[in-house]
């Protein structure tokens, strides 16, 4: 799959759309949102609006920040990598649907030949007793002479 790419020229398009009063996010989307989340319940209209700047600034944030993310590494182009990094970093946000195989690769150097995971060192590996209850059982019978 190909990173997604946008041109770093596009970053201050976030601040383009909170200008022309457009915004991220719709007002009637908040009023869906809440919807979703609360069956029968309304938010006053300055609630709305406040939740409106709070996901404008947001959105402006990480664009700007993944923007300069992608300078860092010397590039023009904003890409999908950038975004989840700031995400990631910064938010606790991990970003699902994307070329994983960052992850992936993490969880396959976490296993062991056996593809179980990998034991912390000096740590002997859990192996099942053999007998189970039997030892205890055998040791029951002589514990108690005269008895």
């Amino acid at each position: 799959q190909p990173a997604q790419r946008l041109p770093i020229a596009e970053q201050s398009a976030a601040a383009t759309l909170a200008a022309s009063g457009s915004g991220v996010l719709a007002k009637r989307k908040v009023q869906d949102l809440v919807e979703q989340v609360s069956p029968g319940e309304t938010i006053d209209t300055e609630v709305e609006e406040v939740l409106l700047e709070i996901a404008e600034d947001f959105v402006e944030n990480v664009t700007n920040f993944a923007c300069l993310l992608a300078k860092h590494r010397k590039s023009q182009v904003l890409e999908v990598q950038d975004i989840k990094l700031h995400l990631d970093k910064h938010w606790g946000i991990k970003v699902a649907g994307y070329s994983g195989t960052e992850e992936r690769a993490q969880k396959r150097a976490s296993l062991g030949p056996d593809n179980q995971p990998k034991r912390p060192p000096g740590r002997p590996p859990s192996q099942p007793q053999a007998g189970g209850a039997s030892g205890a059982g055998s040791g029951a019978a002589g514990a108690r002479p005269g008895a």
